[in-house]
């Protein structure tokens, strides 16, 4: 009995010895990321991570994993979550809509190896009164993976926005009351706000730098919205901006579109009284109505 006793012990200590080797030598291209939601109501949530290899098999100890999401209305801060504790395969992190509309929810693990699995999901979040009417929603998290990179298969196409600080080194404001550009239909100025610990969007009429004031336009506050694009924004690409002042002057600059937050590195453009610093735009994709925009205008061009 003892001898049984001990033989099963030896081929369980086999089998779970062959099972960390099997996880310990699992690659990126071996890994699947399934994300569940429970709540897709504007504050806050809880999103589940499942970590699976391509048999379908929870993996153990996976890494640590990080969220990140994006509203497809550019001008709202992202936000952030991240976890490195996962039971049975599975990680459990908080995380706050904070805002009524269509939202891109990144997921990267990092594994134990240093490789990186990265897939993208797409949700609509509703307001808590419920005065948002969206269709087709699953609020178990369902099949909302998104096409790989910012490009999804969208008629409408997303929105982007570009951000940059300004200066006025004059001795009088300068207004700036338009802006316009050949990469979309629709260039705004825009402000997000919180109202009743909700975020929303407003529009700007003009937008007023004081005289030895600096303006910073960036997520969660002032920016400058590109709607309805006629093409992709890919980073690595720029487009032009004009903006216009109340004394019918105008200001052309280039945009370049990055990943992530200003490029320090970046020389400063003056033109006259105002310098121009940090500046960058999301990347976006315009869609399928953008790709069958007929216009002569070249939207973007590659650096």
């Amino acid at each position: 009995m003892i001898t049984t006793l001990r033989q099963i012990g030896y081929v369980l200590s086999f089998v779970l010895l062959l099972t960390a080797c099997r996880q310990q030598h699992l690659s990126s291209s071996d890994i699947s990321l399934d994300i569940s939601v429970t709540g897709l109501l504007v504050g806050q949530s809880q999103i589940s991570v499942s970590v699976r290899d391509k048999n379908g098999n929870s993996i153990e100890n996976p890494g640590a994993i990080a969220l990140r999401g994006d509203m497809d209305h550019a001008g709202m801060a992202p936000v952030f979550a991240e976890s490195s504790e996962a039971i049975n395969g599975v990680f459990t992190l908080p995380f706050e809509w904070t805002m009524a509309g269509t939202w891109i929810l990144e997921a990267n693990l990092t594994m134990d190896s240093g490789e990186r699995v990265t897939e993208s999901f797409r949700y609509e979040v509703l307001s808590q009164t419920g005065d948002h009417e969206i269709s087709n929603i699953d609020h178990s998290g369902g099949d909302h993976r998104a096409m790989e990179g910012t490009g999804h298969n969208n008629a409408h196409g997303e929105s982007s926005a570009v951000y940059m600080q300004i200066e006025n080194s004059g001795a009088s404001a300068v207004a700036l009351v338009a802006a316009n550009s050949t990469a979309a239909h629709q260039v705004e100025f825009h402000r997000s706000i919180i109202d009743d610990d909700i975020a929303r969007m407003e529009a700007v009429e003009t937008l007023v730098i004081a005289a030895g004031e600096r303006v910073e336009l960036r997520p969660g506050g002032l920016h400058i919205m590109l709607r309805q694009l006629k093409t992709d924004l890919k980073p690595g690409s720029s487009i032009d901006l004009r903006l216009e002042l109340a004394s019918g002057e105008m200001i052309q600059l280039s945009i370049p579109i990055l990943n992530m937050p200003m490029n320090e590195d970046q020389a400063p453009t003056a033109v006259g009284d105002l310098v121009f610093s940090t500046l960058w735009a999301r990347p976006a994709s315009a869609g399928v109505a953008g790709h069958n925009d007929s216009g002569s205008d070249e939207s973007a061009s590659s650096k």
